[in-house]
């Protein structure tokens, strides 16, 4: 089977995702933030009554946070993206892929039926999956096998 037959059947709960980190939307940003550092993550998802109500990345900090010096004592959810897109652990990878191109996605969270949280795939996940499984396409070949280096790479 090709890697684009493969993931367009594979379910998303096929990929080994780590615990995301999940917190209340009333959580303060200083405990957000310091867990995303000491965990070395790239995103919090946060709840409200126990299902999704938003996300919050680095990129976050970056562009919303920096600057505020009252920032860190507010809660998260002035942050957040609010009701984030997300795929349920029946979507396929294919799905959470063009999902994350389109959108330009790091991260996508995953949750039940009725909106809990159940995992986050990171694009990292994704490209674990495809070389565990498809180790010989992906590993062994440049991206143009016929490309020829016009100059040295590297330092």
């Amino acid at each position: 089977m090709t890697i684009e037959d493969r993931i367009k059947v594979v379910e998303v709960m096929a990929l080994a995702m780590d615990s995301p980190a999940v917190f209340d939307v009333e959580t303060p940003l200083r405990e957000v933030i310091h867990r995303m550092r000491d965990e070395k993550i790239g995103c919090a998802l946060l709840t409200r009554n126990g299902e999704l109500a938003g996300i919050f990345t680095e990129r976050d900090v970056v562009v919303r946070v920096l600057g505020d010096k009252a920032a860190l004592d507010l809660p998260v959810a002035k942050w957040m993206t609010p009701d984030p897109e997300r795929v349920t652990r029946t979507d396929t990878v294919r799905k959470t892929v063009r999902l994350m191109q389109q959108r330009g996605f790091r991260s996508v969270p995953v949750v039940d039926e009725v909106g809990r949280i159940i995992g986050c795939v990171r694009h990292k996940d994704i490209i674990n999956y495809l070389a565990e499984h498809f180790s010989e396409q992906v590993l062994n070949l440049p991206p143009n096998p016929e490309q020829i280096a016009l100059e040295r790479e590297g330092g």
